[in-house]
């Protein structure tokens, strides 16, 4: 039986899709929700924490918890690398060099990322080279509980072959923000920048379809070899 916040998450999620909560209604504050559930306002607190990382509802301080506008059945926006680069570019072009692979307890920024409290995590930072070329700098961090049994010769491939393949397990989605900003040292020394150059950045953080957060990145992209692509899908 899933954990009783899960459970919660699910049901509000689905008041959501099937408009019981309406766009940009308020919904019950904790208190009535725990009464609701018959739990903890703790638990409501992490099942709403994830609809909120989800981006279907927002807090608004003083205010209370609202449904986010829902724009997913109107327009889907997908990035074309979100199955990870090695799906993009073939093994025979795309080369992975593992600069730090160490197992760390999450600084307090991270662990908010990955909604975890005092679990270890994976630290991760790969080059990813294409035809040789130096390209892509990615600094990631997982889970161990969520994903158990990472080795370094996953790194060399592809991270998302051994968590589809033989982890089993099914990437859902993920959230993307993007901006430039000025290369820092490691910028510089391993994608062979100049201290006037910029970098392109990726932030990630990514679900299961189980809904735990199993990623959060920032991937570090050569602006003269970064091309943003998207797929809009009409849906009306």
């Amino acid at each position: 039986m899933p954990p009783k916040y899960k459970v919660v998450y699910e049901d509000i999620k689905n008041k959501i899709n099937n408009y019981i909560y309406k766009t940009n209604e308020k919904i019950p504050d904790g208190d009535s929700l725990a009464e609701c559930y018959n739990c903890s306002k703790l638990t409501i607190a992490k099942a709403l924490d994830l609809l909120v990382q989800e981006g279907m509802l927002i807090r608004r301080q003083g205010s209370g918890t609202y449904v986010k506008e829902n724009l997913s059945n109107r327009t889907t926006i997908e990035l074309d690398n979100i199955s990870g680069y090695s799906k993009k570019f073939s093994t025979e072009h795309l080369k992975s060099t593992v600069i730090d692979f160490s197992i760390i307890t999450p600084p307090k920024e991270i662990a908010e990322k990955l909604n975890i409290t005092d679990e270890y995590i994976y630290k991760i930072l790969r080059l990813r080279s294409v035809d040789n070329d130096p390209q892509i700098l990615e600094e990631t961090y997982m889970p161990i509980y969520v994903i158990p049994g990472l080795k370094e010769h996953h790194l060399e491939g592809s991270i998302y072959d051994y968590i589809t393949n033989e982890l089993g397990f099914k990437i859902q989605s993920a959230h993307i923000s993007i901006k430039g900003d000025e290369a820092n040292s490691n910028d510089k020394l391993y994608l062979n920048l100049t201290e006037s150059d910029f970098i392109i950045e990726l932030e990630k953080i990514c679900y299961l379809e189980n809904g735990k957060i199993f990623e959060y990145s920032k991937t570090h992209h050569r602006y003269d070899v970064f091309k943003f692509n998207t797929v809009l899908v009409n849906n009306i």
